[in-house]
């Protein structure tokens, strides 16, 4: 109570003025969030500063190896000793991953194509490189005036990282039909495409509309059966994202969606969370970037990183 109190003070003092979208072309995706849920930006589709980006994402998985350990490995999974887990979905902490035997670490790494071979990952996650072009990116002024105007105050960027996504045999917590539940309220998550996506290599899907129906809510994730029930293909709500790199993809993830599971290849895709400012003290930083990158910001672009996460060095 305490905390959703200050919270909400917090946010007063951070206000912007309502419907402040004079652009039109940006009103139309305010618009669009507001009605379906989401909205698609591509004006960064085959520009050479975001393509130098995706090169610095693949290098960083490739070749300097900078995803973060332990993680788990599909390799590792037996389909009748861990079946509960398989049940779960692997909602567990790492902790039991990890005393199970289902994960691999650092130490474990001799090359790029050694762990895809022996550990086979469903998922690589690389923290957002501290450097201020990715800052840029994930706080990309087009992306955050409509992110302002919907939720009506400068929300803070509360985590900042990418995944790549494999090919595997068993679904793993998002693989799955969810609702995101980061925030009651006020809740948006920018899908960065670093690399081409179509459904094979992993699209990413959304029920447009679905944040405020009352159905899907009595577990943690539901199979394609279930949401078809509901939500048939006929209906067009099922927005799948085939999409080239570069895209940006900006939900309301209350809503409900999943991540498609590679058949071939990979997916490179960051994440931007946003939700409501709250003091430092209440909440531990999933990212740091460095006073130096910070300075490089827009003051505009400082608002929405919280205090606790810059790094004076």
């Amino acid at each position: 109570m305490v905390k959703e109190i200050l919270e909400k003070l917090v946010c007063l003092t951070r206000r912007v003025p309502k419907d402040n979208v004079s652009e039109e072309q940006i009103a139309a995706k305010l618009d669009q969030l507001r009605c379906e849920g989401y909205t698609t930006f591509t004006h960064l589709v085959d520009k050479p500063e975001f393509v130098k980006l995706a090169s610095h994402i693949a290098r960083a998985f490739e070749q300097e190896m900078a995803f973060t350990t332990p993680c788990l490995a599909q390799r590792r999974i037996e389909q009748v000793r861990d079946s509960d887990l398989i049940e779960k979905n692997f909602l567990v902490s790492t902790k039991e991953l990890v005393s199970r035997g289902l994960t691999f670490d650092r130490d474990d790494i001799h090359s790029y194509e050694q762990v895809i071979e022996e550990f086979a990952p469903s998922t690589l996650k690389l923290p957002v490189p501290d450097l201020p072009q990715f800052l840029d990116l994930w706080l990309d002024h087009n992306v955050t005036k409509v992110i302002e105007a919907y939720m009506g105050f400068t929300p803070i960027l509360r985590e900042a990282y990418i995944r790549r996504n494999f090919p595997c045999s068993y679904p793993v917590m998002n693989h799955k039909w969810h609702r995101d539940t980061n925030h009651r309220l006020h809740l948006l998550k920018a899908f960065i495409f670093f690399t081409d996506c179509d459904l094979e290599t992993g699209a990413h899907h959304y029920i447009a509309g679905s944040i405020g129906d009352s159905r899907f809510r009595d577990k943690v994730y539901y199979d394609d059966a279930e949401i078809e029930s509901g939500f048939p293909a006929a209906d067009g709500k099922k927005i799948s994202s085939v999409v080239p790199a570069g895209t940006i993809v900006l939900e309301d993830t209350r809503g409900l969606h999943k991540a498609g599971i590679p058949t071939r290849d990979y997916r490179d895709l960051g994440f931007a969370v946003f939700v409501p400012p709250s003091l430092p003290g209440f909440f531990k930083p999933l990212y740091c970037v460095n006073k130096s990158s910070y300075d490089s910001l827009q003051p505009s672009q400082r608002r929405f990183i919280p205090s606790n996460h810059i790094e004076k060095r």
